[in-house]
């Protein structure tokens, strides 16, 4: 008999936002309707855990929240995570000695609550800033040698063609390097990962995979897409991903998330 869908999970950029990054238009009202089903929504993200609680709390929306690709995950209304793994800035310089010399790459140490910004490029805090709201500079590796932090990431205009070329081949049995965006690097221990803290989230609220729909688009989400035995790749999905899912939804452009769960019935 098949279990009733207690959970969706949606990445963020390129899955439940828009080319605008901007949430669906009825986002609130629909987690409204889930909620009253007894169904939860959990955002798993490569962002920062603040710049995705300002996000959701700005409208109205209090979800669990995945971030760091999956090094935290706090419950609803909680302000630290139930589930941890930090690792010693150390554990990186290798990724971030060669991040730094390649031209206007910006690596990111990012921590719980805190993102650690390579000062050599300013024409690339805007960017950062869509994924990270507190920041701090820094301007050399002595700076960020004690810090523990979830992973590194590290921006790029150009990072599939100029920055993946030189980060890949310092991939690691113990360190993964993955394309998280067509700009961005994430860097992290090979032990963490979406999926990961999907399954402690599914632990903690005793839910089965069965009864999950995960949502995702890059890379980053592979895990997690694994995990869940109702997996959709978006319709803008990277390849890799799309291969490993189980099912597919319209791109983000065309509110894909909402108008696949509309298909399943969750909203009636």
């Amino acid at each position: 008999m098949l279990q009733p869908i207690r959970l969706v999970v949606t990445d963020m950029d390129g899955t439940l936002l828009d080319e605008n990054r901007q949430l669906p238009a009825d986002f609130a009202l629909r987690v409204q309707q889930l909620e009253a089903r007894g169904i939860a929504w959990a955002i798993a993200s490569g962002r920062q855990y603040d710049n995705l609680a300002e996000v959701f709390s700005a409208a109205g929306v209090y979800p669990d929240i995945i971030a760091e690709n999956g090094a935290l995950a706090f419950a609803a209304h909680e302000t630290e995570p139930f589930f941890c793994d930090l690792t010693p800035a150390s554990f990186f310089r290798p990724i971030l000695e060669a991040a730094l010399t390649v031209p206007r790459a910006t690596p990111v140490l990012c921590g719980v609550h805190c993102a650690w910004v390579a000062d050599s490029y300013p024409e690339n805090f805007e960017a950062v800033s869509h994924y990270f709201s507190k920041t701090e500079r820094w301007h050399a590796l002595s700076e960020i040698a004690s810090l523990q932090v979830c992973k590194v990431a590290v921006y790029h205009p150009e990072a599939a063609a100029v920055l993946w070329p030189v980060l890949a081949p310092l991939c690691r049995p113990d360190l993964a390097v993955i394309r998280s965006s067509p700009y961005w690097i994430d860097v992290q221990p090979m032990r963490i990962n979406k999926g990961r803290a999907l399954a402690a989230l599914l632990c903690r609220f005793s839910l089965a995979p069965e009864q999950v729909v995960v949502f995702g688009d890059y890379l980053n989400d592979l895990e997690m897409m694994t995990l869940g035995t109702h997996s959709v790749a978006m319709g803008n999905a990277h390849p890799e991903l799309a291969a490993h899912c189980a099912h597919r939804a319209l791109s983000n452009r065309e509110n894909g998330v909402m108008r696949y769960l509309e298909d399943l019935g969750l909203f009636a």
